[in-house]
């Protein structure tokens, strides 16, 4: 589907066949010389040909066409390496674009693994990563990317978007921001329906750290159009801010009163936690949602630690938290 949503700029929608998520929103920005499509969908079947039917509808090319990744999960960066050419540049945070040179590889999933373990995964890691739609629709070749950081601005026909950093639910998650237009691409860093999964990365400790602070920064930018990356549109993205802050602090206490039980890794902290998914036992939760229910679970446990609440050990190769003594 292609919608036309503000001046010069379409909503492409692309099936997530089988995942939660449904859908993907990618965003084409036409330009005077170079268009800007933000966002590509899975390296699948589907997501290709609704982008390139889409594409077409749109009498674009990929020759004068760049691409500007918000974040390295699959369902955003997937497709890169296939419908670029060799005119296109692809755009990406430091951060991010260095874990996706590397995604396609053992090593990267090993690592990865590595620290699910020590979060106290007892699924098949096996099966959760054959499973895991990170692997199994993520880039199969390399890209020279351009880096992003942090007041970088591209500029695409009467556009002047402004790179934001913002980090949490992925180390090197980036957003867009037209000050002048007080139009936003939220990327997963907001979302109107659902809440954007908080969890273990490479090289990111404090995902839910970052990711509140992420929030602040945000809330103190002028928004009036919000597009974002799965499901419906924004109308207010500071009451959304409220509401993704309010969340977190009922996860937070959750897990608190959970650790009332006795000390805990974060893959005996998820199985007691509240999940918005059709299983009705832990034990029916596939091996790749017990992966991200461990990873958010940590994520959680992480912040309290940080802020002092809980204490934590290693104790067998995996991180035990309990609330801290008094």
């Amino acid at each position: 589907m292609v919608e036309k949503v503000f001046d010069d700029i379409y909503r492409i929608e692309l099936p997530l066949p089988k995942n939660p998520l449904k859908s993907l929103n990618s965003y084409l920005i036409k330009g005077t010389d170079r268009n800007l499509l933000i966002d590509t969908g899975f390296n699948r079947k589907e997501c290709r040909e609704a982008l390139l039917a889409a594409l077409a509808e749109l009498n674009v090319t990929m020759d004068n066409t760049d691409i500007f990744i918000t974040h390295l999960h699959s369902d955003h960066s997937g497709l890169a390496a296939t419908i670029r050419t060799e005119n296109t540049r692809v755009y990406c945070s430091k951060e991010d674009g260095e874990i996706l040179k590397i995604c396609g590889t053992d090593m990267y999933w090993t690592d990865l693994a590595e620290s699910f373990i020590r979060s106290g995964l007892r699924a098949s890691l096996k099966e959760a990563i054959e499973t895991h739609p990170g692997y199994r629709f993520r880039l199969q070749s390399e890209i020279d990317y351009i880096f992003l950081k942090e007041g970088d601005v591209l500029s695409v026909g009467n556009y002047r978007l402004k790179c934001i950093a913002t980090p949490g639910h992925t180390p090197g998650h980036m957003c867009l921001y037209d000050e002048d237009k007080k139009l936003f691409f939220s990327g997963d860093h907001i979302l109107g329906d659902i809440t954007p999964v908080v969890c273990i990365e490479r090289g990111m400790d404090m995902p839910l750290t970052l990711y509140l602070q992420s929030l602040e920064k945000v809330e103190k930018l002028e928004i009036e159009t919000v597009l974002v990356a799965h499901r419906n549109m924004l109308d207010d993205v500071y009451r959304r801010i409220t509401e993704l802050k309010e969340h977190h602090k009922n996860r937070l206490n959750e897990v608190m009163e959970i650790l009332k039980r006795g000390p805990m890794d974060a893959y005996e902290t998820a199985q007691f936690m509240t999940w918005d998914i059709s299983c009705k036992t832990w034990e029916e939760f596939p091996p790749s949602q017990k992966w991200f229910a461990t990873g958010e679970a940590f994520a959680h446990m992480q912040h309290l630690w940080h802020l002092g609440k809980l204490e934590k050990r290693l104790e067998n190769d995996r991180y035990v938290f309990e609330l801290k003594h008094s």
